[in-house]
């Protein structure tokens, strides 16, 4: 874990900041396997946290157990002081959390602007109007075409998404994710799989859409968890091995231990 600190995208928040999004002592068993073990976290209102941590660390199960795609064995999930663990994933969405995911989640079929059509009608009427015109879907047209602006797509609309270069794909996934309105995005791996140029530019997108909301990923490249990062917790074993601010957490004894000085294994 050998990245060195760079400056973050914006001031940490204040301490007193509200709690947006909180995990209570997490626990997820797999027919005896504990994925998460008593996993407990705050993430504060205008954050953003990376949740770092080897291979079989817990941080995928983690995600879906917080934005509901999984149910906790025991403990609960909190999303601005309201308990969303037992809600199914698209009330959790409508309640202000939406997230991305590690694989590619986008229609390869359909060019880039109708991907986010696609997701623009889901909290809408529409999907379920078959019998309606076509031509009721141009109100999402604007919409639409800031979102895609505003992850550097706007001249690729027309663009199937198969033919998206891997970087341009995650760009996409964001993109999707914020036609929701989420005050809190959870971010799987974004900049997994990219070249220096890919990396660099999503990072600037995740800082640029961190602003106004508070912003969860997982991460395994620490240059980009250093850029953005103003807090990170580090799971081992599917539990918390240490919480709080980069310099402070890649100095300590327990996760230089863990990591064994490697950057590539964080």
């Amino acid at each position: 874990m050998t990245a060195t600190s760079t400056p973050h995208a914006a001031s940490s928040p204040p301490p007193d900041a509200a709690t947006a999004l909180e995990a209570r002592s997490l626990v997820k068993d797999f027919r005896g396997f504990r994925a998460t073990n008593d996993v407990s976290l705050a993430i504060r209102e205008g954050e953003i946290h990376a949740i770092i941590g080897p291979n079989g660390a817990g941080k995928t199960t983690l995600f879906n157990l917080l934005s509901g795609f999984l149910k906790p064995t025991s403990g609960e999930v909190h999303l601005f002081g309201e308990r969303i663990d037992t809600l199914p994933p698209h009330r959790i969405v409508r309640r202000g959390l939406s997230r991305s995911f590690q694989i590619s989640s986008v229609f390869p079929t359909m060019t880039v602007r109708e991907n986010v059509m696609v997701a623009l009608q889901s909290p809408t009427r529409l999907p379920g109007q078959f019998w309606s015109r076509l031509s009721k879907l141009d109100e999402l047209a604007p919409r639409a075409d800031q979102i895609l602006a505003d992850v550097g797509l706007a001249d690729a609309h027309a663009r199937l998404a198969a033919d998206l270069s891997h970087g341009e794909k995650r760009q996409l996934e964001i993109g999707i994710s914020l036609t929701q309105h989420p005050k809190v995005l959870l971010l799987d791996e974004p900049t997994s799989g990219m070249g220096s140029e890919g990396i660099a530019r999503v990072t600037n997108l995740v800082r640029q859409v961190a602003q106004g909301r508070t912003v969860v990923l997982v991460e395994h490249n620490m240059s980009v968890v250093a850029q953005l990062a103003h807090r990170i917790t580090v799971l081992q074993y599917g539990s918390v091995l240490a919480s709080g601010a980069y310099d402070d957490v890649r100095h300590d004894p327990r996760v230089i231990e863990a990591y064994l000085g490697d950057e590539d294994h964080a």
